[in-house]
């Protein structure tokens, strides 16, 4: 019932920033006639490139498993990806993209160590999105310096963050941490350990790890730049680079349904600074996010015909037994 009354709440917060945003910033009509005009050509490279952001995922944690002995092909990767996206774009929070591919790729023996794998994919895929938010800096553009200057300072606080938890020696301290109720805070920093923990001496996974991120981050970026192409909006690259990655971040606050929302008053308020009208800037967010679910179906059809074995785990490892694993 709790979570129930939470999902209510998003739904509540993301009707509630749309009617702001669409009643006080951004008209209406100028975005409808943007996603009209919008070279198909367009649409379609777009898409195709959210099945290679797929791939480098999927080559990402498959990479992950493997530092684990979990042993699956790529292509059952590929595969098990695309249906936690679609599970991710449809369903309620509690059958999330990690919970969805840990039951796959793990099973019961191994979903603990498959789910190790994917929340310290999240956290590689943060740094990797920091990193390329760093290379901003070279535009020599003092708006895009400054931002940079806040990626650094936020991979500094993960490292801090990681630090505190492994050599702190005040252990109320370190459960005051984990007992952070605020935005599901100390949940996210108890996985943060855990999973960190389990690839500690593992320096060349997490290095090599980070490299896929940063190409994860790039497909991302390539996106939102043949997006912007295709609705005729003129940004530059280094503000993609600068912005996309901050954006993404704001994204993940838990409070809307998957970010929208957020999203689109982060892309509003972001690339706004760049002279972009409002209509401009949400269009841009809406086309992203409408051809990102529309990539994320196939995983829908993948999930039909696919062997079925491991459908009855993800039923089974619900939210309230991940939170015994993580601890």
């Amino acid at each position: 019932m709790k979570k129930i009354g939470k999902e209510i709440l998003k739904i509540l917060i993301t009707i509630a920033l749309f009617c702001y945003l669409f009643k006080n910033k951004v008209p209406a009509n100028e975005v409808i006639q943007n996603m009209k005009n919008i070279n198909p050509l367009y649409l379609i490279l777009i898409t195709i490139l959210f099945f290679f952001y797929y791939l480098i995922f999927s080559l990402r944690w498959n990479f992950l498993l493997k530092a684990q002995k979990i042993e699956i092909s790529k292509v059952r990767s590929y595969l098990y990806i695309t249906i936690s996206f679609f599970f991710n774009n449809f369903l309620p929070s509690g059958l999330g993209m990690d919970m969805i591919r840990s039951a796959y790729a793990g099973g019961k023996e191994n979903f603990e160590k498959a789910l190790g794998a994917s929340i310290m994919e999240r956290i590689l895929g943060m740094i990797g999105m920091m990193l390329i938010g760093i290379t901003a800096i070279f535009s020599w553009k003092a708006k895009f310096a400054k931002l940079s200057i806040l990626y650094i300072g936020l991979i500094i606080l993960i490292i801090l963050i990681y630090y505190l938890l492994t050599s702190l020696k005040v252990s109320w301290l370190k459960e005051k941490l984990l007992s952070i109720k605020f935005l599901n805070l100390g949940d996210s920093i108890r996985k943060f350990y855990r999973a960190f923990k389990i690839y500690k001496n593992k320096r060349r996974i997490i290095l090599v790890g980070i490299g896929y991120s940063i190409l994860v981050q790039v497909f991302i970026i390539l996106i939102n730049y043949f997006t912007a192409k295709g609705l005729v909006i003129p940004i530059p690259i280094f503000a993609l680079l600068a912005y996309i990655p901050i954006i993404t971040v704001i994204s993940l606050i838990p409070i809307t349904i998957n970010g929208l929302g957020l999203r689109e008053a982060a892309y509003v308020y972001f690339f706004c600074l760049l002279n972009i009208t409002e209509g401009q800037a949400m269009s841009l967010s809406l086309v992203f996010f409408f051809t990102s679910v529309i990539a994320s179906c196939a995983g829908g059809i993948v999930f039909i015909f696919l062997s079925r074995k491991s459908q009855n785990d993800i039923v089974k490892y619900n939210n309230s037994h991940i939170a015994k694993i993580i601890k």
